[in-house]
């Protein structure tokens, strides 16, 4: 086993040490981002992203899970706050600030929310501004697969000893396309009439392939990292990666275009009775999920049907 695999391995059991998706030195905290984005800030404070500072500590299943792992106060226990809340740093004192916020999602602010903004700008400038900010580690809407990724890193949870022990589920039935056109969707900003706008035709066929590609990759690797095969972590984690292959496959068998014929390789080559090591696919993986990203606004309304049938979304978008 290389050395990689041992230090993930590690971080699994030591969840103690978990680092924070989010820095807590380079948050700004909700309240600097709700100068420019009310709507979006009126939006999210009607989620359960928003619910989760007032109403996770106090739910019987985030106390017993506490019990488990002998978690004294949730709210101050690492491995809670690594998806649940938002943690600043301000003269030398960390302190819960939120619960899933702003900077949870698109990144800690402190080095890019002073020049992401476009206004008052030409094409060429708000371009660079954005690549400087992304550079900074801004995660914006358009980088599906950044995006994607960070929403997994919590939806897929990735603690084995949280799950198998403390009997947390091992994720949520997360899916890309209907858990961002619901209650979370703040596709306002840009609205010239207000309207909570639903991503794009084009873009929602991007989220469909590339959300099945990463979260297929994020489930490979659990597995393969986790040192009970038959726990309730590793059963899960293979069930997950065998849902999203099979959805790979309709999506490639729908859909026949170039773009998607690396993807079809790639599956095909997976054998989800044989993950142990799994780093090469990984990487493979992610190229194809950037492929898909990249690829020319081509028509791939073939795909619409799939979509269709993901049923309704997380939750209603506000009007």
């Amino acid at each position: 086993m290389n050395n990689f695999y041992c230090i993930i391995i590690s971080l699994f059991f030591m969840y103690s040490t978990l680092v924070l998706a989010s820095d807590p030195s380079k948050i700004i905290g909700p309240d600097e981002c709700t100068e420019c984005h009310d709507v979006e800030n009126s939006i999210w404070e009607k989620t359960h992203h928003f619910e989760t500072f007032e109403n996770m500590p106090e739910q019987d299943e985030a106390l017993s899970i506490a019990e488990k792992l002998t978690i004294e106060d949730v709210i101050e226990s690492d491995i809670c706050q690594n998806c649940h809340l938002t943690l600043q740093t301000d003269d030398g004192e960390t302190d819960v600030i939120a619960g899933v916020s702003c900077e949870s999602c698109h990144g800690a602010g402190k080095e890019w929310y002073e020049v992401h903004s476009e206004e008052d700008k030409t094409a060429e400038q708000e371009k660079t501004l954005w690549a400087k900010s992304e550079a900074a580690g801004m995660i914006r809407p358009g980088n599906i697969v950044k995006l994607a990724g960070n929403c997994l890193d919590c939806h897929l949870v990735k603690n084995e000893k949280l799950v198998n022990i403390g009997g947390h589920e091992a994720g949520s039935d997360f899916n890309l396309v209907s858990w961002s056109q619901g209650e979370i969707r703040h596709n306002t900003f840009h609205s010239k009439d207000g309207e909570n706008r639903k991503a794009s035709a084009t873009k929602l066929r991007k989220m469909l392939v590339i959300g099945a590609v990463l979260e297929l990759q994020k489930a490979i690797e659990a597995y393969s990292e986790a040192k009970d095969k038959n726990g309730k972590y590793a059963v899960a984690m293979l069930a997950r990666a065998n849902k999203s292959k099979a959805l790979i496959e309709k999506i490639t068998e729908t859909n026949t275009s170039t773009e998607l014929k690396s993807l079809k390789t790639t599956v095909a080559q997976l054998d989800t009775s044989k993950l142990e090591a799994v780093s090469e696919l990984s990487k493979k993986l992610l190229m194809v999920a950037k492929q898909v990203q990249n690829a020319p606004s081509q028509d791939w309304g073939d795909l619409d049907k799939i979509i269709s049938g993901l049923g309704e979304t997380k939750g209603k978008a506000q009007e």
